[in-house]
């Protein structure tokens, strides 16, 4: 059974997992964004790097009871996600591009922001263990909003990250959110149409869910940027995920060849 809890950012809700079962050794993917490994290292946990196949699957295996960050990748691999929770109990899993996605795993987290137009917010489940009642202190103020016990912070900045009023989950920004996440979908299914004999990734739109953007995958770097060029003049802001990383890697093509079409 999982707790659910209102915390100010995404990064934050993984530190809150941390901290909540003691993680020492974490195993992450290489293509992954900057904020997360800070957020790791802020917690004194050892990050374990792992890559992964041109499916964003893991390339190795890892034993049944080690921790374990998945990314939901652009919100195109729920299956993926299905497949891990089996697979692993102490499975966590980055919903940050995947907002509507139900929770799995031993603990999940996503991020509002990158959804509706709101300055922060994050919604962690976690499975509910005596460990996650014993971390309610003081140090923990500028984290969480926990509903059940009324816990909440002021908003602070500069030195501390800005705390999230869950509130905003009632507000007129987060109405009719299923109108929301169908509009995006027929938007992901219509670029994909225009995009499939083009794009390297194999996408069954029938099993998508939340889509963060459409992932187009270009076959080589003069074909990516070529079409990013022509998504920029028709208005589109193009970035590249994540941070450069050696053309060895089997993740550099998806930091090089990689377009995220923005759903708007």
């Amino acid at each position: 059974m999982y707790k659910v809890l209102y915390l100010n950012l995404a990064r934050n809700s993984l530190r809150y997992i941390i901290k909540t079962y003691r993680i020492k050794k974490i195993h992450i993917p290489y293509y992954l964004c900057n904020v997360i490994r800070q957020s790791i290292a802020k917690e004194n946990c050892k990050p374990l790097f792992y890559h992964i196949d041109d499916n964003f699957l893991p390339c190795r295996e890892f034993e049944k009871e080690d921790f374990i960050l998945y990314p939901d990748y652009f919100g195109i691999c729920g299956e993926n996600v299905h497949i891990l929770a089996e697979k692993y109990i102490n499975l966590i899993v980055d919903n940050a591009h995947s907002f509507f996605s139900e929770p799995k795993g031993l603990a999940c987290f996503n991020s509002a922001r990158k959804f509706f137009p709101v300055y922060n917010g994050s919604v962690l489940w976690i499975k509910n263990t005596d460990e996650t009642i014993k971390y309610k202190t003081e140090e923990n103020k500028n984290l969480l909003y926990d509903e059940n016990e009324k816990i909440r912070s002021e908003i602070l900045f500069r030195e501390k990250e800005p705390a999230f009023v869950p509130s905003d989950f009632l507000s007129d920004k987060f109405k009719n959110t299923e109108n929301m996440r169908i509009k995006r979908l027929k938007f992901f299914k219509k670029i994909h149409k225009k995009f499939k004999d083009i794009n390297c990734l194999k996408i069954n739109t029938e099993r998508i869910i939340s889509p963060f953007c459409y992932p187009l995958l270009c076959k080589d770097e003069k074909i990516a940027d070529k079409t990013a060029d022509e998504l920029v003049k028709k208005g589109y802001n193009i970035y590249r995920y994540w941070n450069s990383m050696p053309e060895t890697y089997n993740e550099y093509k998806f930091y090089r060849n990689l377009i995220p079409v923005p759903l708007v």
